[in-house]
């Protein structure tokens, strides 16, 4: 094991290289080397013509600090991406819709599960995550532009049943982070919110004859380090890089440097957490936390879905159900905005490859996700809107293989207002963007597969919620307040079933005080 300086280290990266590399937003991405790489291109033309692969989005949303996968988006310096989520990183999206680089889009977890794969001598990953999406190679295996021409997904046909099987080429380097090296090259990750999949990712460099090499906080002499606590063993590290500016290149998140609470190490009182005010997003989430379960294992996702946390925090009940989060986390409180992928008082923080074996093995009872476009069949498109191209992450892992998934969102978007009077729902100003649409541009959910699976599939709205069926959405809630008609058809552009027997939503979500969830749950 070496220890190299980062414009060292960027030297050992050569033409052609196929780098994957770990993160989750600021969390566990080792961004001094990323600023390294793209140094050396922009003084040298060199390293070009890359693979970058990696599951979550690495990036900072915030602008606080960290440009992500935004530092190899240089025309040139990349030739191929494939990721679960490209995060907030627009210039990489502009490459991707100009057709400058080839790029794949599949989900999250089968990313993780092939790396994983690959580390002990496969050559792909056979699953059914995926089918009737956008990674279906009988939609687009999971291709984001036109010059995206090599199939890298197959369907196949295992004892009657049909399945995805997802393949990679040879994975030259691994770029990973920890916190602490010795000099033996052990890696501990001590102060990372999240432990990633950075051992995953150094025996599947390792396996194909690669390199790996870690960016850390300090470097220890040899046996200074509690053997329990090393997640990566010196004999798969060729080299570590010593952050130079921590407070930057080395955060837990966008939103916090170092947080001992997102490590485990200290608690804190989620009863002093602060409530939501009563308005669209404390709506939905007070009717999507009505489908809780007690003690039951669920996941949230991004934006509205992180307001039932709050909610149950407000109500007491925090410890009545065990919240999960792609980065690992099991139990506790589930952070939102910047601190994202981050949890308080977790019980224990998963390498993101189990995570989401536990995801795919269908041991959640529920997961909340949001939606941004519908059509009429109950298909959902969270990945590409034109020039913007948030990709799918963790969605169609989770979407596909729970068995409960609440969809939670407003109805309209765009400069939509509501307030609650007297205990109704009054819209001010309706939303410029319809979300149920008569077609999407990409295929993030099937409501097909859904139904040939028999999942239980609600969308929950602050004006109604919506059934999925196989002859498509159903009302079957509507808010106090609100006209079928108006407030809810023709703000769609289709017209979906409306129950014979609809009722209102529950006047308790529409008040000021604390809903009673311990009652209804």
């Amino acid at each position: 094991m070496k220890i190299y300086k980062a414009e060292e280290f960027a030297k050992e990266i050569k033409n052609d290289d196929f780098i994957v590399t770990c993160g989750f937003m600021a969390a566990a991405a080792p961004e001094e080397l990323y600023m390294a790489l793209e140094k050396r291109f922009l003084e040298t033309g060199e390293p070009r013509n890359l693979t970058l692969m990696a599951g979550a989005g690495i990036g900072n949303p915030s602008g606080v600090a960290g440009d992500g996968f935004n530092r190899f988006a240089h025309e040139g310096m990349m030739k191929r991406i494939i990721v679960g989520h490209y995060g907030s990183n627009k210039k990489l999206m502009r490459m991707i819709v100009d057709n400058k680089v080839e790029s794949y889009n599949w989900p999250q977890g089968v990313v993780l599960h092939l790396l994983r794969s690959i580390s002990c001598g496969k050559k792909g990953e056979l699953t059914k995550i995926g089918l009737k999406t956008n990674a279906d190679p009988r939609i687009a295996g999971g291709k984001m532009n036109d010059i995206t021409t090599d199939d890298l997904v197959k369907l196949v046909e295992f004892e009657g049943e049909e399945y995805l099987y997802y393949q990679i080429p040879k994975i030259n380097v691994a770029i990973i982070r920890g916190t602490t090296a010795d000099t033996d090259g052990n890696i501990t990750f001590e102060d990372e919110m999240a432990l990633s999949f950075a051992r995953y990712a150094a025996l599947a460099a390792k396996n194909n004859g690669g390199k790996v090499y870690v960016q850390v906080k300090r470097i220890v002499e040899a046996g200074s380090l509690d053997a329990s606590q090393v997640i990566i063993s010196g004999n798969f590290v060729d080299g570590v890089i010593l952050t130079e500016d921590l407070i930057n290149n080395h955060r837990q998140t966008p939103g916090e440097y170092y947080s001992p609470v997102f490590t485990g190490k200290y608690r804190i009182s989620v009863e002093a957490m602060k409530a939501l005010p009563l308005n669209q997003r404390k709506i939905i989430g007070r009717r999507a936390a009505m489908e809780l379960k007690r003690n039951s294992l669920i996941n949230l996702g991004l934006g509205i879905p992180e307001s039932v946390a709050s909610i149950c925090a407000e109500e007491g009940l925090s410890d009545q159900v065990v919240m999960t989060v792609e980065t690992g986390a099991i139990g506790g409180v589930p952070m939102g905005g910047n601190n994202f992928g981050a949890t308080a008082n977790a019980w224990c923080i998963n390498e993101e490859p189990f995570q989401f074996d536990i995801y795919e093995g269908g041991h959640l009872g529920t997961t909340f996700l949001g939606f941004a476009e519908v059509d009429p069949k109950g298909n959902i498109n969270v990945s590409k809107f034109g020039s913007r191209i948030p990709g799918c992450g963790g969605f169609i892992d989770l979407s596909q293989a729970t068995k409960n998934v609440m969809f939670c969102g407003t109805l309209t978007a765009g400069g939509l207002k509501e307030e609650v009077v007297d205990g109704k729902l009054v819209i001010k100003e309706e939303g410029k963007a319809k979300k149920f649409k008569k077609s999407i541009e990409q295929i993030s959910f099937s409501g097909e597969y859904a139904c040939d699976t028999e999942q239980n599939v609600l969308f929950i709205t602050e004006r109604c919620v919506f059934r999925l069926t196989r002859e498509g959405l159903k009302i079957i809630e509507v808010a106090p307040g609100i006209d079928i008609q108006k407030d809810i058809i023709d703000q769609m552009e289709f017209e979906p079933l409306v129950a014979e027997d609809v009722v209102e939503m529950d006047c308790r979500l529409f008040r000021d005080e604390k809903m009673g969830l311990d009652e209804i749950i």
